[in-house]
C-alpha cells in the first residue's frame, strides 16, 4: 500500500468519525430542544472537592438554581452559578453534571433532576517579587497574597515596594465579597508611603493612613465609595527650597469621603482604537483633621479607527479644588500637570505656578490632547503621534493656554505603553518648565 493510499484512508476514517460525532451531537441537541420547556425542578446539588470554602458561602451562590422550573432554566441557572463561582478566582477547575435522581422511590419522577459539581480549589498563597516600570516610575516590589482566607473568597494581601518616586511603600489590605456577589466588595486598607517629589519640587512627603472601601458594578459602570483618613508630613526640604515650600512643611491630618465612577467602553485601555471612557472622582475632606475642601476631577476619552489602521483619539481632563475653611490649599492635594504622559513638551509636573525651581501645583486645571496614529511602516505594533495641545494648571483658566505639538512612536507592551516623542512647545507661560526635544514615557494612563 502506497503512502498516498494510506493517507487517503486515514482522511476518510477521520471524516466518518467527524460525521458520526456531528450526527450524535445533533440528536442530543434535538432531544434537549424537544424537552427544554417541559416542567423540571432541581432536587439537590452535590459538591465534590470542596475543603476550604464555607458551605454557607457556596449555598448563597447556588440557591438561585433551585428557582428553575424547566430543563432550559435548570441548565441556564446552573451555568450562571458556575460562572459566578469562577469569578471569585478560588477554583482552578469546575465541572458539572445533570442526572436523574438515584433514589429508588424517585425513579418515576421525570420532573426532578440532580446537579453534581466537581471543583478543584486553587492554591491559597501566592508570593510575587519583581520590578515594574510605569507612570514615569521604576520600582521593585514584593507581595504576599492569601486567597479564600476565611472560606468566603476573602483576600488578604500585603506588599512593599521601593521606587524612584515613591521611595518606599507598605500596604496591608483585606477584601471580601458581600452576599457572595463578585460585583460587590468591601475592603480595608492600611498603608505607609514616602514620596520623593524632588524631581519637580524641593520636598519629600511621608504618608500613613487607612481606608474603608465599598465597590460595586452597575449597568452604568464601576462605583467606589471610600472613607480615607491619613496623616501627612511635607518634610525634608532641600537647601534651595522656596519660601512657599518651607511654609507648606509640617503635619496635616486629612479625613475624607470619596466617590469614583468609571465607565469604560474601550476595546483596551493601553492603546484603544475604538470606544469611549469616562472617569469622575469626587472628594469631600472635613470630617476631622485640619484639611477642609471639596475636590473633583473628570477625565473623558474617545477613540475611533478605520480599516487602514489609522486611530484618532481625543482626551480631556479637568480638576477643581476649593478650600472651605478660607485657608490656602495643601500642596499634597493640588493638581500637577506636564510631562511625557501628560502635556508633552514640558517637564514632569512643570506647568503652572512656580517659585524658583519649585512647582507649586494649582487648584484648578484643564488639559486636552488629540492624537492621530498610523501603523509604522515595517514595524508591527508601532504608530505615529503627530500632535497634541493642552492648557496649564492655573487659578484663572481663561488665560492663554500652554500648547505643544509633536511626533513620535508608540509601542504597546502587554503590561505598559511606551512612547518616544519629539515635542515642541508652541505657547508657554513664564513659569512653565519646558522640555524641548525627545521625551520617553512609560505608563498606563496617557493624555
Amino acid at each position: 500500500m502506497s503512502a498516498r493510499q494510506h493517507t487517503e484512508e486515514e482522511f476518510a476514517a477521520h471524516r466518518k468519525r467527524q460525521q458520526e460525532f456531528e450526527e450524535a451531537a445533533f440528536k442530543i441537541q434535538t432531544l434537549v430542544d424537544n424537552v427544554r420547556h417541559d416542567p423540571m425542578k432541581l432536587r439537590k446539588i452535590t459538591l465534590n472537592g470542596v475543603g476550604k470554602t464555607r458551605e454557607g458561602f457556596l449555598r448563597r451562590i447556588l440557591e438561585p438554581a433551585f428557582q428553575a422550573r424547566s430543563l432550559h432554566e435548570v441548565i441556564g441557572l446552573s451555568r450562571q452559578a458556575v460562572r459566578r463561582m469562577e469569578r471569585f478566582g478560588i477554583f482552578e477547575d469546575i465541572k458539572i453534571q445533570l442526572d436523574s435522581p438515584k433514589d429508588s422511590w424517585l425513579q418515576d419522577r421525570k420532573d426532578l433532576v440532580d446537579l453534581g459539581i466537581w471543583v478543584k480549589e486553587g492554591s491559597r498563597i501566592q508570593i510575587r517579587t519583581g520590578t515594574e516600570a510605569g507612570n514615569a516610575e521604576a520600582s521593585m516590589y514584593g507581595a504576599l497574597t492569601v486567597k479564600n482566607v476565611f472560606g468566603g473568597a476573602e483576600t488578604l494581601s500585603t506588599s512593599m515596594a521601593f521606587g524612584t518616586r515613591t521611595s518606599s511603600a507598605f500596604q496591608f489590605a483585606l477584601a471580601t465579597p458581600l452576599l457572595a456577589d463578585p460585583d460587590k466588595n468591601l475592603s480595608i486598607n492600611l498603608y505607609s508611603q514616602t514620596r520623593n517629589n524632588t524631581q519637580w519640587s524641593s520636598y519629600e512627603e511621608d504618608l500613613k493612613g487607612g481606608a474603608l472601601k465599598y465597590s460595586t458594578l452597575s449597568p452604568f459602570g464601576y462605583h467606589e465609595l471610600a472613607y480615607e483618613g491619613h496623616w501627612r508630613e511635607v518634610c525634608r526640604p532641600s537647601e534651595k527650597a522656596s519660601l512657599t515650600i518651607r511654609e507648606q512643611c509640617g503635619h496635616s491630618l486629612k479625613s475624607a469621603l470619596t466617590h469614583m465612577w468609571v465607565h469604560d467602553m474601550r476595546d483596551e485601555p493601553l492603546l484603544p482604537s475604538t470606544g469611549h471612557f469616562v472617569r469622575v472622582i469626587q472628594e469631600y475632606a472635613g470630617l476631622g483633621g485640619d484639611v477642609n475642601h471639596i475636590r473633583q476631577e473628570v477625565e473623558a476619552q474617545v477613540a475611533r479607527s478605520n480599516n487602514t489602521g489609522y486611530i484618532l483619539s481625543a482626551t480631556v481632563k479637568s480638576g477643581y479644588l476649593h478650600s472651605l475653611n478660607g485657608k490656602p490649599s495643601k500642596i499634597s492635594d493640588r493638581f500637577f500637570l506636564g510631562g511625557p504622559m501628560s502635556v508633552r513638551g514640558f517637564k514632569s509636573n512643570g506647568l503652572g505656578p512656580r517659585e524658583g525651581e519649585d512647582s507649586l501645583g494649582g487648584d484648578a486645571y484643564m488639559s486636552a490632547g488629540v492624537s492621530l496614529m498610523t501603523p509604522f511602516p515595517g514595524l508591527a505594533g508601532l504608530s505615529v503621534q503627530p500632535g497634541q495641545s493642552a492648557t496649564k494648571t492655573i487659578d484663572d483658566l481663561t488665560k492663554a493656554p500652554s500648547v505643544s505639538v509633536g511626533t513620535g512612536i508608540v509601542y504597546r507592551h502587554p503590561q505598559v505603553r511606551i512612547e518616544l516623542n519629539f515635542a515642541l512647545p508652541l505657547m508657554a507661560a513664564k513659569t512653565d518648565a519646558l522640555s524641548r526635544g525627545w521625551q520617553l514615557g512609560l505608563g498606563i494612563n496617557f493624555l
